[in-house]
């Protein structure tokens, strides 16, 4: 297993990202974004693609990603708009794609918004970002070595 880089590359999975790039800057120092995945199909074709070091299929035109593909990423974040169950397919996806463990932070599908809701509200990137930072700074600190999904 290789050691983390820092700040650690990650793939984002958003709805919207208008709450995607306030996610991605509130990560940094420690966490860069590299990529941002909107839709389904782009997370069952890119995020393969990037655990083994290849550039997506899918260019990110979002603006949140930094599109700095030199680094494999090491977890894969999804914001509450993904099901549990989208998640596991997309990892089943990608099972053999990474040499090292991947973290896959989901949303407790316990807290999982109406689908009928509206998109949140002011103030959802700050809290989704420290929720998710807090999860991905304990797997770090734990060395690293948890490939599997882990909730937030």
């Amino acid at each position: 297993m290789s050691s983390l880089s820092s700040p650690v590359p990650v793939i984002l999975c958003g709805r919207h990202a208008e709450i995607g790039k306030p996610v991605s800057e509130l990560l940094v120092p420690e966490f860069e974004v590299i990529h941002f995945i909107a839709t389904n199909e782009a997370a069952l074709a890119d995020i393969p693609r990037l655990l083994k070091g290849e550039k997506p299929q899918f260019p990110d035109t979002s603006g949140v990603g930094t599109q700095n593909y030199n680094q494999v990423p090491r977890a894969v974040i999804f914001g509450r708009g993904y099901d549990i169950t989208e998640v596991e397919q997309f990892r089943e996806a990608s099972e053999g794609s990474n040499a090292d463990p991947v973290a896959w932070i989901t949303g407790d599908p316990n807290k999982k918004p109406d689908p009928n809701a509206p998109p949140p509200g002011p103030g959802y990137a700050q809290f989704a970002a420290i929720q998710v930072k807090e999860k991905l700074s304990a797997w770090k600190e734990e060395g690293a070595a948890q490939d599997g999904i882990i909730l937030w």
